[in-house]
């Protein structure tokens, strides 16, 4: 039988097969009551069901947005722009890429008396970059940084592989508080996952880096802009999320600063656990010599998540025009997950095998980084900075796959197991000075030099 010579690939094939999901485009136009395009205008796309935020974007110079990478669902999308009234779309089921209908904005009514309130817009198109200001905005509530990544537009974030990519692109540097993080994308998504969008203030989509930047980011760069407290003495803030849905949730945050004329002291820990169920199914039927032959399988999945996340930092002002500052930032996760997969094979309708295919997965990451930086602002336009970093990076992930073969009576025929093991150590040092001096208004000088030794 087909199925039997081929029932030693079936891991590869199911679990390659399992985690995908189809994902859709949903685009649309829009414009004025004159029917001028208007671009730049912040679209977000809702769940009809709650109103809760899945993804957005901004309109093109000409008032078209696409909005990328949306599973099947029921959804309608907002338009909002300073000065106009929110412009809602009718309610729409996604089972294919759709258009939603032209989105009309009205200006807003003149008031004989007005209140000013300051509140900045939630995505902002500038030259080189998109920033999405997170602080105080839906994007944040009760989530990590790496679920405000995935509701940001031109992001896509492959969990089953640890990627991020920018508009389809790899590579890209991700940076916390203007600092490069030293560490492989994998390691990243795992510290995103653990870290709070309560700490967070804005994140910067920068698809045009300045030319001081590294060239290793060709994709583009990440740079996520973490909450600063400015006012003197000490002052802090605790945040509690729990969730339940096949299974808790839980993401725990506090955050403290403490400033005092020439020295700040801040920090943040961070403590997360995720422990949903899932469950795939898929089913593939194709003909061989006019047999129909069908593949079913039902993934039972049990994965739990514990995340933890520390940053310290301390900022001393030797004068008023040099800085120097220590940062530490830590952070301990471990992912696994026990998995049974019963597939049924069948020829014309009739079973001709099963397997059953039961696996169990750790992923273990550990990660310390230190920094210390000094910074000299020779007048506003012109400054000398040096940085030096150490990182201590350890990745471990033991999995062990158990297959159980049965013939077409359900009577077991044989099994094997398998074992396979991943550890990556990492140490590196990377050390770097940059110089910037703006000439005149058209003009700019900078310079730097990067080392770094592993």
């Amino acid at each position: 039988m087909l199925f039997k010579s081929i029932k030693t690939i079936l891991i590869l094939f199911i679990t390659i097969q399992l985690n995908a999901q189809d994902s859709f485009n949903v685009s649309g136009l829009i414009t004025d009551i004159d029917g001028n395009s208007i671009p730049f205008t912040n679209v977000v796309l809702l769940r009809s069901t709650d109103s809760t935020l899945v993804k957005g974007t901004i309109t093109q110079d000409n008032g078209r947005y696409t909005i990328e990478n949306i599973a099947s669902g029921n959804y309608f999308v907002m338009g909002s722009y300073v000065g106009f009234k929110k412009s809602y779309s009718k309610l729409f089921n996604l089972n294919a890429s759709y258009t939603v209908e032209t989105l009309v904005l009205k200006e807003g009514n003149q008031l004989d008396e007005v209140l000013v309130k300051a509140q900045k817009p939630l995505y902002q198109q500038k030259v080189d970059r998109m920033v999405i200001n997170v602080e105080n905005s839906i994007v944040s509530a009760g989530g990590t940084a790496l679920e405000v990544l995935e509701r940001s537009p031109g992001i896509n974030i492959n969990r089953q592989s640890n990627s991020i990519s920018i508009v389809g692109k790899e590579g890209v540097v991700v940076m916390i508080n203007d600092k490069i993080s030293y560490m492989p994308t994998s390691g990243l998504v795992q510290m995103l996952e653990g870290m709070s969008a309560d700490n967070i203030e804005s994140i910067e989509l920068i698809t045009t880096p300045p030319a001081n930047f590294d060239a290793e980011g060709n994709a583009g760069y990440i740079n996520i802009v973490l909450k600063k407290r400015t006012d003197l003495g000490l002052n802090g803030s605790y945040s509690v999320a729990l969730g339940y849905g096949k299974g808790i949730t839980n993401n725990d945050n506090i955050n403290f600063n403490y400033r005092k004329k020439s020295i700040n002291f801040y920090g943040s820990y961070g403590f997360s656990l995720d422990k949903r169920a899932q469950q795939f199914k898929t089913s593939r039927e194709f003909t061989e010599s006019e047999n129909l032959l069908t593949s079913n399988t039902v993934t039972d999945r049990e994965p739990s998540q514990r995340n933890h996340n520390l940053r310290l930092g301390l900022d001393i002002s030797t004068s008023e025009k040099t800085i120097m500052g220590f940062l530490v930032n830590a952070f301990d996760n471990r992912w696994s997950m026990d998995a049974v997969n019963n597939n049924v094979n069948s020829e014309n309708g009739n079973p001709t095998s099963f397997v059953v295919l039961d696996n169990d997965e750790i992923n273990r990451l550990k990660h310390i980084g230190l920094n210390y930086n000094v910074k000299h602002n020779f007048t506003e336009d012109k400054f000398l900075s040096f940085d030096i970093d150490y990182l201590n990076y350890n990745f471990d992930n033991p999995t062990n796959y158990r297959n159980s073969f049965f013939d077409e009576n359900n009577s077991f025929t044989n099994s094997e197991l398998l074992r396979s093991g991943k550890e990556t150590p990492l140490k590196t040092w990377v050390s770097k000075i940059d110089y910037s001096n703006r000439i005149s208004e058209n003009l700019k000088i900078e310079a730097g030099i990067i080392r770094c030794k592993k």
